[in-house]
């Protein structure tokens, strides 16, 4: 013990570096460890910068280990394999039920701004852009701003961008699509039409249900219309549903884990919904269907939200609405059909209202409900209220005839639910690809 004292004393300068090179290795460890973030989701996209304008580069899997480099507007800058570069959003990291980044609008103040490829102006120049032309945002780093440029990111001196409050929102906007609306639907009664683009501003009229307006143009969530009388003004885009649209409505998500969806348990409250030979009611059911749909969903990384959680009362505008206000990428409203006679009929079906819109998600779900224990009757156009006056693609799934013997055996077993919640998980899985 003697030697190794006497070895340490006549060796101070040796053991000092010894023990930093063994502290800084342990705090890079450390760091590495306090910065390194698990996937939760099964399968999370990677883009090339820091929203869902980016174009894909890849995808990690749930276990996966990523460093965090940095973070913006809510996205992970992350190292892959092969020291590659990517952004993934934290929400589907975390696992939470945080919404996707919001994109600002900004104006160009100055004739000819130049977009440089990087933020530094002896990069190379992507292009100009003329004065007063609209620009997404995507962030802000000193004197620089990122923004969405001709489908890449491009940089400009923050100096000849004037900040706006609108936003371009979680999807990719464009003018193309929002010159193909021709109208707008009001679907809530009482509906007010206000002189600016606020809830606080001056009313010009209160209009009812199915009263429409001639499109004019968007300031943040508001829409800009005209009545027949020539009045002009602003009237909030989630009670009113867009119609004259050539295109369908097209969700920036593509992949599941990175879509808002809506479950809709039909009735509820003092609506009980349809009667089974055994005193139960629908509208117990369909809540427990959106449950286990949600729970389902949620395993993907997808943020899902219901119509109503408890034993509640909605209106069929509320439910439409909700899709509106949120933004979602997919409405699902779930019942159970019955007949005047039991034993009457049997079968599930999937209901749309507009082919242009709601197609493919009808088509993409009921494929996979079609794997089911009881038989499937197909798509069918119908024009119900929660299709007909909701604004993003929507579909009402009836899964069995619950005052049918045969379908009642199933709809009141664990196992078809767990399995109904599977097809529509698979089916919108298809459907985001």
């Amino acid at each position: 013990m003697k030697k190794i004292i006497t070895f340490l004393i006549k060796n101070k300068l040796f053991v000092a570096i010894v023990f930093l090179i063994a502290l800084s290795s342990w705090s890079t460890v450390a760091l590495a460890n306090a910065n390194a973030i698990v996937v939760e989701s099964n399968s999370v996209n990677v883009r090339v910068g820091p929203g869902l304008s980016y174009s894909n580069m890849g995808q990690v899997k749930k276990g996966d280990k990523l460093a965090i480099l940095a973070e913006k507007n809510k996205w992970y800058q992350v190292r892959l394999s092969g020291d590659k570069i990517g952004w993934v959003a934290s929400w589907l990291i975390d696992n939470t039920e945080v919404s996707s980044a919001t994109n600002k609008v900004g104006i160009v103040k100055v004739p000819n701004t130049t977009v440089f490829k990087n933020d530094d102006a002896n990069s190379d120049v992507l292009g100009t852009i003329e004065q007063s032309q609209k620009v997404t945002v995507m962030y802000q780093e000193q004197e620089w701003s990122q923004i969405l440029y001709k489908g890449t990111a491009g940089w400009v001196k923050s100096q000849f961008i004037q900040g706006t409050d609108e936003t371009s929102g979680s999807s990719n906007s464009s003018s193309s699509r929002d010159s193909d609306i021709k109208t707008v639907t009001v679907t809530q009664s009482n509906t007010k039409l206000r002189i600016e683009p606020n809830n606080s501003s001056r009313v010009i009229k209160t209009v009812n249900v199915g009263k429409k307006f001639d499109y004019l143009g968007k300031s943040g969530k508001w829409y800009k219309v005209r009545d027949s009388d020539g009045s002009v003004g602003y009237i909030a885009s989630w009670v009113v549903t867009i119609s004259g649209t050539k295109s369908a409505i097209k969700s920036a998500a593509t992949n599941i884990s990175e879509a808002t969806i809506v479950i809709d348990p039909g009735h509820g409250g003092d609506d009980v919904g349809a009667e089974s030979k055994k005193k139960t009611y629908e509208k117990n059911f369909t809540l427990a269907y959106a449950k286990a749909i949600k729970a389902d969903l949620e395993k993907t990384g997808a943020r899902v939200v219901l119509t109503r959680s408890g034993d509640d009362t909605k209106t069929l505008g509320e439910r439409a609405r909700l899709s509106s206000k949120i933004e979602a990428d997919a409405y699902i409203s779930l019942h159970f059909d019955s007949t005047g006679q039991e034993n009457a009929g049997t079968g599930v079906t999937t209901y749309y209202y507009n082919k242009n819109k709601d197609g493919k998600l009808s088509t993409d779900i009921n494929d996979q409900l079609k794997k089911l224990a009881i038989n499937n009757r197909g798509t069918q156009q119908k024009d119900l209220y929660v299709l007909h006056y909701n604004s993003q693609p929507s579909i009402l799934i009836e899964l069995g005839y619950i005052n049918s013997t045969s379908d009642y055996g199933y709809i009141n077993s664990s196992s078809y639910k767990s399995q109904v919640a599977q097809a529509v998980t698979n089916g919108l899985k298809e459907y985001f690809k």
